[in-house]
């Protein structure tokens, strides 16, 4: 028995619609899922710059531990200390994402050098096992990304005033230091032509920065200032 024609060209229509409806969801379902892997990877990458961002600063105190407040205090004085120093290209085409200092700043600024100096592989006395943060430490083995840290330290205050855990009974000359460290991490591309966003102070696209910050006392030691 023959059907009639009206009855093929809805069957037809039907499967078509189908059809349609299943590539849009199949379209929908791939993107959505893009989307979400996506957003997981910048959330991942901002968490690992926060965790470089936050060991900067702990090698930061460790390095101020190294040397003392009384040294750390003449660096921060010291005319031409943190004067006249320029974003530093390290190897791979990475370059330092903070602009210099002030001239006269009372201040001084840590770069990955100041760790790696401390460090046996770097020529250094060995006081420090390895580099704080590493590319294959901080964001994996086969990243593209690379860890740039720098640290600040400034707001340097004498007080005579007893840190928490000092002796109660008193009656020391020494004092103390109050100083502010602000660690600013940035993970970029390690090599390769990056696009920046003039918009946005030069930022490399992808990119993402966290920022750690401490209030230190240091001490005791003796001072006539």
């Amino acid at each position: 028995m023959k059907r009639p024609r009206k009855q093929e060209g809805a069957a037809l229509f039907i499967v078509l619609m189908i059809v349609m409806v299943g590539t849009a969801s199949a379209v929908f379902s791939a993107t959505t899922v893009s989307h979400e892997v996506r957003g997981t990877g910048f959330a991942r990458q901002q968490m690992q710059t926060r965790h470089t961002a936050k060991a900067g600063l702990t090698a930061a105190m460790d390095w101020f531990d190294i040397f003392g407040p009384e040294t750390v205090r003449n660096l921060m004085l010291a005319p031409g200390s943190t004067e006249g120093v320029t974003f530093t290209c390290a190897s791979g085409g990475t370059c330092y994402p903070e602009i210099p200092m002030a001239n006269g700043r009372r201040a001084y600024r840590l770069y990955p050098e100041h760790f790696s100096k401390l460090t046996a592989a770097g020529g250094g006395p060995g006081l420090l096992v390895n580099e704080p943060y590493e590319q294959a430490t901080s964001f994996g083995a086969f990243t593209a990304l690379t860890p740039i840290v720098t640290i600040d330290i400034y707001d340097e205050h004498i007080i005579s005033k007893l840190a928490p855990g000092a002796a109660a009974q008193g009656g020391s000359k020494f004092k103390y230091m109050r100083t502010t460290l602000t660690a600013r991490a940035r993970a970029r591309v390690a090599a390769g032509d990056v696009a920046k966003e003039a918009a946005d102070q030069e930022r490399e696209r992808n990119e993402t920065g966290a920022d750690f910050r401490a209030y230190i006392v240091s001490g005791p030691f003796a001072t006539g200032s």
